[in-house]
């Protein structure tokens, strides 16, 4: 499904609703899910990828 916001992209966007007003409109009107990847220690929780868990940031 294409996004009418969106006049040009090799295919991939990256989309970071934590970050952006713009980001996060466009997670919400495509019903994606919003991820936390760090914990409240700073080390990054399972969704940021097991090879950095447990590593202080």
């Amino acid at each position: 499904r294409c996004d009418p916001g969106v006049s040009l992209s090799p295919g991939a966007v990256k989309v970071t609703p934590g970050h952006s007003p713009q980001d996060l409109a466009l997670a919400r009107a495509h019903a994606l899910p919003l991820l936390s990847v760090i914990a409240d220690d700073g080390t990054l929780c399972p969704p940021g990828g097991g090879w950095l868990q447990v590593r202080p940031q």
